[in-house]
C-alpha cells in the first residue's frame, strides 16, 4: 500500500497547534505510527497526503494496530 510522498504524520501533543513529520511514503509513515503507537495513541494521529488531505484518520490507525496486536497474539 505505497502511496507517493510525502506523506504527513499529524497528532495533538500537549500544544493546542498540531505537531506533523514528514515521511517519504506512506509505508514509512505508517511504520513510525506503529513503532510508536503506545504515545501516539492518546494525541489523534491523523496521515495526510502531500496535499495535507487526510489519508487515514485516527480511527482508522486505531483499527489497523487493533487488528496488528490480533495478528501478533495468534
Amino acid at each position: 500500500m505505497t502511496t507517493q510522498g510525502p506523506v504527513h504524520l499529524r497528532w495533538r501533543a500537549a500544544s493546542a497547534a498540531p505537531e506533523t513529520e514528514t515521511f517519504p511514503d506512506l509505508d514509512a509513515a505508517l511504520d513510525a505510527v506503529e513503532a510508536r503507537w503506545e504515545t501516539l495513541r492518546h494525541q489523534a494521529p491523523q496521515i495526510l497526503d502531500a496535499r495535507r488531505i487526510l489519508l487515514i484518520s485516527t480511527e482508522q490507525l486505531e483499527a489497523a494496530m487493533v487488528e496488528d496486536d490480533d495478528e501478533a497474539g495468534s
